[in-house]
């Protein structure tokens, strides 16, 4: 089976490093080609991925108008393939027209049910992917839709839970700065629980950056920095720690993990935290209420409140006895990579079949 991936984003987030995990495992089952750019196309090279350098920037839709196009060589590239695989929105219409089995990943509540873009999704592709519950709630395909949550390699070694002291708190955060990210949430609640607990030292790593040159990117990146200096006081310190290509020596580091996102389609950082016996604190929203389903694994905020989440901080610190690191492993062992890729190949193989 020759399997070909394509996405429009060159920089590195939660859904691109499961992208090349997924590349990397299918791998050992069938052949796998990713065409992508940037950063992404480094990356994956780097990882012995096989790949297609393939800029394919820009949105492809006017509402729910494809602008349709496909390189005849690229056609004619992509007939030797069984199963071609957009991972990405933009990308589908410039393989609408490649005359090869589609399957399309869906990362979000972008296609509302029954809407006129989702109908014109509907007439080109064999099946549609979503990536959790919510998302999966918000999309309508019929018998063509299967739910597949995203998956991440597990160690079998696991590094023992460092001992929690309530004096001095470490609280991190992993993600691209933009706003429906949520650090300025993140920044007002610490600020509470800091003033809250005078007698304990926080300390907040804020573990990202942009993707890209967006204006309003940039522009919510200036916010923060502005928003963490007036957040400072004595006993509370926010470390600025940039990309970091593998943040789980800060995940490690932590005794909390916080994802402090207005919406999540899934969370990658959610099980990489538990992956290393971290508790979570997550929306509850998208994603993290498929992946935090115990209180042994962290508490879920109400999504988009910085109250909330402060007060659902203070409930983490002062119970944090409750948490469990062997739980928050065990849980993330359901969303390992060989799962996902198991799950794609039953439908890889439903579509050959037909």
């Amino acid at each position: 089976m020759r399997i070909a991936f394509f996405t429009e984003y060159d920089s590195i987030g939660g859904g691109e490093s499961n992208l090349m995990n997924l590349c990397s495992e299918l791998n050992r089952h069938a052949e796998v080609v990713l065409f992508c750019d940037g950063k992404l196309y480094e990356q994956a090279i780097a990882r012995n991925i096989q790949c297609r350098r393939m800029s394919m920037p820009g949105k492809r839709w006017l509402r729910f108008l494809p602008f349709l196009s496909i390189d005849p060589a690229l056609k004619r590239e992509l007939a030797g393939y069984d199963i071609v695989h957009a991972y990405s929105l933009n990308v589908l219409p410039r393989l609408f027209l490649a005359g090869r089995p589609l399957v399309w990943t869906t990362h979000g509540y972008w296609e509302r049910p029954n809407g006129m873009r989702a109908r014109v999704i509907n007439a080109f592709v064999k099946r549609v992917i979503t990536v959790s519950t919510d998302v999966d709630k918000g999309a309508d395909f019929g018998a063509k839709q299967r739910k597949i949550f995203l998956g991440t390699p597990i160690e079998k070694a696991v590094p023992e839970q460092k001992r929690f002291d309530a004096k001095n708190i470490r609280v991190v955060c992993v993600g691209r700065f933009q706003r429906i990210k949520g650090q300025d949430l993140l920044l007002e609640a610490i600020r509470t629980l800091a003033l809250e607990n005078p007698e304990s030292t926080l300390t907040l790593e804020l573990v990202g950056d942009v993707n890209g040159q967006e204006p309003a990117d940039l522009e919510f990146r200036d916010e923060i920095h502005a928003l963490a200096k007036a957040t400072q006081l004595p006993n509370l310190q926010v470390i600025f720690c940039g990309f970091q290509k593998d943040p789980k020596p800060y995940i490690r580091a932590a005794d909390i993990v916080v994802i402090p996102s207005r919406y999540e389609s899934f969370s990658m950082v959610a099980i990489e935290a538990l992956a290393s016996g971290k508790p979570v604190i997550a929306p509850n929203i998208g994603g993290p209420k498929d992946i935090i389903d115990r209180p042994e694994l962290g508490i879920l905020f109400e999504a988009g409140s910085a109250v909330s989440l402060g007060e659902v901080l203070q409930q983490a610190i002062s119970d944090f006895a409750g948490f469990s690191f062997d739980a928050c492993v065990r849980r993330a062992r359901d969303f390992s990579i060989e799962r996902q890729v198991e799950q794609h190949l039953q439908v890889y193989r439903e579509i050959c079949r037909a």
